[in-house]
């Protein structure tokens, strides 16, 4: 939707097929942040950042992983395209000074208010409607090479198309390409968009396109068991921590989600709970994700460490003796586990949520240059054929590890916003 938005200001007439238009995708059900470093609305908040910046945080999270061909192209386009949505196109985004993320070394998340996918999705989809330049269709089409580009065939009749842009989901919804490309997640939950079942990117491989970091995934590891809500990412920043059902802490809760979601994954039962307290829940208002746990009821509360044992169902001898000992750790003794931050003691009123590992979205797919064309297996750009989203090799790959938060609406908006300025 963003690169019809973005190409129809150009003056260029724009078919956008959607043809699962009724069910949630990626966008709508994440948690709507952009990282826009060196953004005009981030600047004006005081918050000295940079595309480069950016950039050597993502380097420095994912070494070896990163995703050469776009990674400097959707660093510089992200300010860009946030400028075009808010001074353009009047779209109510703002700067989130209270978003702390893993990875990243500055509050660089922008979302539209309030701070949430669905709400981003809503604003991006009547914006889309109503543009003059765009005509929608809530249907599927055949595709088909043809002398003037591309012909495209479907309940609304025959269209013709200069040029093709992919941007539908990746793989995380095919049972069969998950366990081919990521085996170690295979029948992990997947609490994604059923819209990621990767035929788009089995429309780039009829044309002989070239794929790249398949292995690569989002992990969620804040996500409440059947996979209906999660809590977000900010809660170890805030001070939380994880135990598992023995009451012990099992990693350094602060590697980020995704990496988060394996490790969880490995405990007794495939889950753990998560433990903070109710000054932290009360910074938590503005983050929607949260909020509909605790709406759905996924969220304990206890006066005493030993009530909350007793409502978590986990061991309170051993929850007491972990407590103290992240007290010690938040007071400057050194983590075991190699946590480097705890942000504060936590304290009664305690707040926890059992959570599981799962499998949000991935990362691999069709290989693209800079602004975005589809590279074939020879390395040269397939003629007139784009890729943007879940179905494009997206950020950084090979496996959960690489996944600095934000890092698929960073390459959905960024890369957007080059394919966008490379159509004509």
């Amino acid at each position: 939707m963003f690169v019809a938005l973005a190409a129809q200001s150009r003056g260029l007439r724009v078919a956008l097929f959607e043809p699962q238009a009724d069910t949630p995708n990626n966008l709508a059900i994440s948690g709507g942040l952009v990282p826009m470093a060196g953004s005009a609305l981030q600047s004006a908040a005081g918050v000295q950042d940079s595309p480069q910046a950016w950039l050597h945080d993502l380097r420095r999270f994912a070494p070896g992983m990163v995703n050469e061909n776009i990674a400097e192209s959707v660093a510089m386009a992200l300010p860009a395209a946030g400028a075009f949505l808010h001074q353009h196109c009047a779209a109510p985004l703002r700067f989130l000074p209270d978003m702390v993320a893993p990875g990243h070394g500055q509050q660089r998340f922008h979302s539209v208010q309030p701070a949430s996918g669905q709400a981003l999705h809503q604003w991006l989809r009547q914006a889309v409607r109503s543009a003059p330049g765009v005509s929608w269709f809530d249907c599927s089409a055949e595709v088909e090479r043809s002398s003037a580009g591309f012909e495209l065939n479907g309940p609304h009749g025959r269209l013709q198309a200069m040029q093709l842009v992919l941007a539908g989901g990746g793989f995380g919804a095919n049972a069969d390409m998950v366990a081919r490309y990521i085996p170690g997640m295979a029948g992990a939950l997947h609490n994604g968009s059923a819209t990621n079942n990767g035929s788009t990117i089995a429309l780039g491989l009829r044309w002989g396109a070239q794929l790249w970091g398949m292995d690569g995934y989002q992990g969620q590891g804040h996500t409440n068991p059947g996979g209906a809500t999660r809590l977000g990412m900010g809660i170890p920043s805030l001070g939380g921590i994880l135990v598992n059902r023995e009451g012990l802490r099992f990693v350094a809760e602060d590697i980020g989600p995704s990496a988060l979601a394996p490790a969880v994954l490995a405990q007794s039962g495939g889950a753990a709970l998560e433990i903070f307290d109710q000054t932290i829940e009360d910074q938590l208002g503005n983050h929607s994700a949260y909020q509909q746990a605790r709406q759905a009821g996924c969220v304990l509360g206890a006066q005493t460490l030993p009530e909350l044992a007793a409502v978590a169902g986990v061991d309170p001898v051993a929850l007491q003796r972990t407590l103290g000992e992240v007290a010690a750790c938040a007071q400057g003794q050194a983590d075991p586990l190699g946590r480097r931050s705890f942000a504060r003691v936590l304290s009664a009123p305690f707040k926890a949520s059992w959570v599981t590992g799962a499998l949000s979205h991935t990362q691999g797919g069709l290989l693209t240059d800079a602004v975005g064309r589809v590279l074939h297996e020879n390395g040269q750009p397939i003629d007139r054929v784009f890729a943007v989203g879940g179905c494009a090799a997206g950020l950084s790959g090979r496996g959960a590890d690489g996944y600095l938060p934000g890092n698929g609406l960073a390459q959905a908006f960024g890369l957007g916003w080059r394919v966008s300025q490379a159509l004509g």
